[in-house]
């Protein structure tokens, strides 16, 4: 059946585009096309305004600039304008880990490990879930940029904190440049070292990318290779919160100045390491036909332009991760992950391995192609069709059970014999193979102004995920009010997901689980967004339905709810601007109907008040302070076995205003700042926790430069 109406789709596309074909040559027959048949700005893809946000700078001013960024949308690869990072203003917060979401968990050090407490905003987890924590410093093809310029462009970007031992760095950088229209390479890096404030939770990140485009009429082409390694080092966390927010109580004689003197719940050595390399490329070519304008060019000709009508997609995707989770001293570690069974304490370990050190791996391959009428060829061509098949082949490998071994709640206990188990034959590994094939569609509309809007469904029929589909949409209408730009979006989903592999499936040292008999997930959401450019005023609301949410539980086990679960959220944005002065405003309110399985801060806020001045007619210097604040609730806990966030009912995290005071300069291509993070760490009640047992870093200066050549 599929393969009939993957048939029948071919030749309705072919049989409009022999039409089409015939139309064009008639008219340029007659001498020229007719007036409003067509438009410039809807033939070339790569210039197209698909708005990600609901104010995108307009396409066509981006074109008279020097450079243009653009990324790719997944699978099918349709570029798309997106905005660069070349704000004059607030440079210095765009360098914190707090400026990627309204409220975010993490572990103190930029890079390390980080939730977003902002439920609409978290991803559909990966297959594997070890990366997920670092969804903030992993560049996929989604969200890494292309680009296409008329000079040699780089960027390059270094940030500092701290002293001599506990110093947190970041080096950020990239370069493009074009050889002719047709071609761009480029490659981009950024790697970031952390001593630590606290002791054993370090870090070192290392990511780069090479990238590159070829694009003309007929084909089109963009290629990446990427690569990453994360080192984190891991603590557990505080063993005594009271060092940070009751510290009289716990220093009598006075808290130390050396925050790494406070006991940590590790006791040795540990760390987590995960690795990726991913390659991907895209490709397209156009079917179409070539029409004449009524312009002409300087010998008098007139001017042709290439019109599509359809195309041909193909898009493979490799992905290869790793995760490493080892430790200096076994019996140290051990001693963190103990059981009580009537009385009888001792740390629950799975497996035979003497020594600490959980290996697992996976890789996954996507092969789609597709077939899609273009849209705006013809004036009665309002929309554009796409219907593609995908390809997915996966593979992991994990430790393998040992016959004779107890894997059950308690491990292999205390009195675990291997006199039964045949020590000569263990088995190496245990591999799980997984494929499946997924058909799909999508209609849009990404021209005009007055209405756009875009819907994709895909489904799979065949394989280890049959019967899971996703559907999602969005309509986006603009118009005037007050002479102004007002914009009205609407976005909503359906989705039916297989749960990830290791949340099925994952074996390690302290934690050892097969969930088979895992559901699937059913989400529904639906929400809006209004925009007013003459008040500066943002507003979103949605609401989300859940069956079968799976999530980490006190002890650090995935499990399923089996209840239906429902998410309400409401934010609003305001922002306030006056000559030199500036106020900007944000504010979330959540609501979740089982706080037990789904924790989040009823109310997360930030302000951002400055002064902004331009000196010498060349310097922009910008004032200012900012808060993060959210409301106490059972913030997760960061388990380092499992590099997930799992629930706790032990203590709450919030109620605590994060300020920050800076100053940032513009001179030209350069943007340099200097920043006292944590202010309120001097004067507010120590309670600085970012997740359960995790504070946030002691007040310390942090600056940064980040310089631009483009000459």
């Amino acid at each position: 059946m599929k393969h009939c109406l993957y048939i029948l789709l071919l030749l309705i596309v072919s049989a409009v585009t022999v039409q089409a074909q015939r139309e064009g040559g008639r008219a340029d027959q007659r001498g020229g096309g007719r007036r409003g048949g067509f438009s410039l700005s809807n033939l070339t893809s790569s210039q197209k305004d698909i708005p990600d946000s609901l104010l995108v700078a307009d396409s066509a001013a981006l074109k008279s600039k020097r450079i243009t960024a653009y990324r790719l949308t997944p699978f099918l690869g349709e570029p798309y304008v997106a905005p660069m990072d070349t704000n004059k203003l607030n440079f210095s917060n765009s360098t914190l880990v707090e400026s990627k979401s309204l409220a975010v968990g993490y572990l103190a050090n930029l890079g390390s490990p980080a939730q977003t407490k902002i439920f609409t905003e978290r991803q559909e987890a990966r297959d594997f879930i070890f990366a997920d924590a670092y969804d903030y410093y992993i560049t996929t093809p989604e969200n890494a940029y292309f680009y296409n310029t008329k000079i040699p462009y780089t960027n390059v970007m270094y940030t500092t904190a701290g002293g001599s031992t506990n110093k947190e760095e970041q080096l950020k950088g990239t370069m493009t440049m074009n050889f002719g229209k047709k071609i761009n390479v480029g490659a981009d890096i950024d790697y970031i070292y952390g001593r630590g404030h606290y002791k054993n939770n370090g870090n070192k990140l290392l990511s780069y990318r090479f990238f590159g485009s070829y694009q003309t009429d007929r084909y089109e082409l963009h290629a990446s290779l990427s690569n990453f390694n994360f080192v984190n080092y891991e603590n557990g966390g505080l063993e005594n919160d009271s060092t940070i927010n009751h510290p009289d109580e716990y220093f009598p004689e006075g808290r130390p100045s050396d925050t790494k003197s406070y006991d940590i719940r590790y006791l040795t050595n540990a760390w987590n390491r995960v690795r990726g390399k991913r390659y991907f490329l895209t490709q397209r070519y156009n079917l179409g036909f070539t029409r004449e304008l009524e312009e002409t060019d300087e010998e008098g000709n007139p001017k042709e332009v290439f019109v599509p009508i359809s195309s041909i997609i193909h898009t493979i995707d490799y992905e290869d991760n790793r995760r490493r989770f080892i430790a200096d001293n076994t019996a140290l570690m051990d001693s963190s992950y103990v059981v009580d069974d009537n009385g009888l304490r001792f740390p629950r370990i799975y497996g035979l391995g003497a020594t600490l050190n959980d290996q697992t791996s996976a890789w996954n391959l996507k092969n789609t192609i597709g077939l899609s009428l273009r849209e705006g060829f013809q004036d009665w061509v309002k929309f554009g069709l796409t219907a593609f098949v995908r390809l997915e082949k996966r593979k992991f490998k994990l430790e393998p059970r040992i016959e004779g071994l107890d894997y059950g709640e308690y491990g292999r206990g205390p009195y675990f014999s291997v006199d039964n188990i045949d020590l000569k034959n263990l088995p190496t590994a245990e591999i799980y193979d997984e494929f499946s094939t997924y058909v799909g569609a999508e209609l849009s509309k990404r021209q005009g102004s007055i209405l756009t809007y875009n819907a994709r469904g895909e489904l799979c029929m065949v394989g280890s995920d049959v019967g899971e589909f996703r559907v999602t949409g969005d309509l986006q209408t603009r118009f005037k009010l007050f002479n102004k730009d007002a914009v009205i979006k609407a976005d909503a989903y359906i989705k039916n997901t297989t749960p990830a592999f290791y949340l099925r499936h994952n074996h390690s040292r302290y934690f050892w689980w097969d969930n088979p008999g895992f559901n699937m997930t059913q989400q529904i959401y639906a929400g809006g967004e209004v925009y007013l450019e003459s008040s500066k005023t943002t507003l979103k609301a949605g609401v989300e339905s859940i069956q079968n949410y799976i999530y980490f539980n006190k002890e650090g086990f995935p499990v399923q709810h089996g209840s239906n679960l429902q998410v309400v959220s409401a934010r609003i944005k305001q922002d306030f601007r006056f000559r030199a002065f500036g106020w900007e405003n944000e504010v979330c309110w959540q609501l979740s109907s089982d706080k037990s399985v789904l924790p989040l801060p009823s109310i997360s806020a930030y302000s951002n008040m400055y002064l902004a001045v331009k000196l010498a007619k060349v310097l922009t210097v910008q004032l200012g302070a900012n808060v993060y604040y959210n409301t106490a609730y059972y913030a997760p806990y960061y388990e380092p076995a499992t590099q997930q966030f799992q629930v706790q009912d032990e203590v709450k995290v919030g109620n605590y205003p994060l300020v920050n005071a800076y100053v940032n300069f513009h001179l030209k291509q350069a943007r340099f700042f200097v920043m006292a993070y944590n202010l309120s760490s001097k004067f507010a009640d120590p309670n600085y926790f970012s997740l359960a047992h995790y504070p946030l870093n002691p007040m310390v200066l942090k600056m940064g430069i980040a310089v631009t050549f483009n000459n």
